[in-house]
């Protein structure tokens, strides 16, 4: 009944007075009455439009919140009163004291509307007629959205996980997070948010997501970095090492004279998000020099010392 108004549907006045009220209903009834149109669809829906709009306008109170409402109330996200009517069991054609049943909204007061007197000479009273049977439907709506916040590891966050999260009254819902997803991204999850009632579709889930620092790993847009220590003879003569991605150990190549901070690249070992070019490793180079050195190992230092050509911090004091 969204949008319509109940007292043109009945076709009375704002100010109409009950008897008038009940006498036109009265007669509407009785011309849509599905016992008197047997097969007609739209005499059907005629006939549940105007046994709601009576059902609404004749019980005071929600007469007065549909007079101050209006259409405010079946807007979007607004509060409707009048949804929920279950007609199915006032509409004894023969007088056996039919009544209107009202499911209240939201845990609200049920109002329950006599229809006996008006029913029960439609049809000549006597209980002759045959009690039709018109099922009205609650309406639906759409669930609401539930906003939540959560933090996954670094690991979950590049490559894509699925997590649960738990909310009130024993509520579990399974989110997937998709692979690529950074730190404070915001996203949106279609349908993972409240129940619609009515049989409703569901709301959505609007969740924010927070990445745990990794230990080794540093992430800038789409690219890894990380520090990788070497030995010394490994940078002097080169070497194949292992290099630890986010997707798994490959094998690269450090090559001979390799200097600390030099920094080399994986190409496609970085973060990979749908429909975006994945993102690189890059690793930097640190050389790590051993803390105990045997006394007989000095003198391969000192031939060491010997082979720079000058300071390797020249530089530094010529640019002051």
């Amino acid at each position: 009944m969204a949008g319509k108004d109940y007292y043109d549907i009945l076709g009375v006045k704002k100010d109409v007075k009950e008897d008038e009220l009940k006498k036109v209903y009265r007669t509407l009834a009785k011309k849509y009455h599905p016992d008197k149109n047997k097969g007609n669809k739209d005499a059907e829906n005629r006939f549940k439009e105007i046994s709601e709009a009576y059902a609404v306008l004749s019980d005071k109170e929600k007469r007065e919140q549909y007079d101050r409402l209006g259409s405010e109330a079946f807007g979007p996200g607004g509060a409707n009163p009048f949804a929920g009517f279950d007609f199915s069991e006032f509409m004894n054609s023969g007088g056996a004291g039919g009544r209107g049943r009202r499911a209240g909204a939201g845990g609200g007061r049920s109002r329950t509307v006599d229809f006996s007197d008006i029913f029960g000479d439609l049809f000549g009273g006597g209980g002759g007629g045959r009690g039709a049977r018109v099922e009205y439907e609650p309406r639906q709506m759409r669930g609401s959205d539930i906003e939540a916040e959560t933090t996954i590891e670094f690991r979950d966050a590049v490559l894509g996980t699925t997590i649960e999260l738990h909310f009130s009254d024993r509520r579990t819902v399974k989110a997937r997070i998709p692979e690529g997803v950074s730190d404070g991204q915001r996203l949106l999850i279609r349908g993972k948010g409240e129940p619609g009632p009515g049989g409703g579709p569901p709301g959505d889930l609007r969740l924010i997501v927070h990445v745990r620092p990794h230990p080794f790993f540093e992430r800038r847009g789409d690219n890894i970095y990380i520090e990788l220590p070497v030995t010394v003879g490994e940078a002097i003569k080169g070497a194949e090492i292992e290099v630890p991605t986010i997707h798994g150990s490959v094998r690269a190549k450090i090559p001979p004279k390799t200097q600390g901070g030099q920094t080399f690249r994986l190409t496609g070992k970085g973060v990979k998000r749908k429909g975006a070019k994945p993102g690189d490793e890059y690793y930097k180079v640190q050389i790590q020099v051993p803390r105990d050195i045997p006394p007989d190992g000095t003198s391969v230092v000192d031939q060491m010392e010997s082979s720079y050509p000058e300071s390797p911090r020249a530089n530094l004091k010529a640019s002051l």
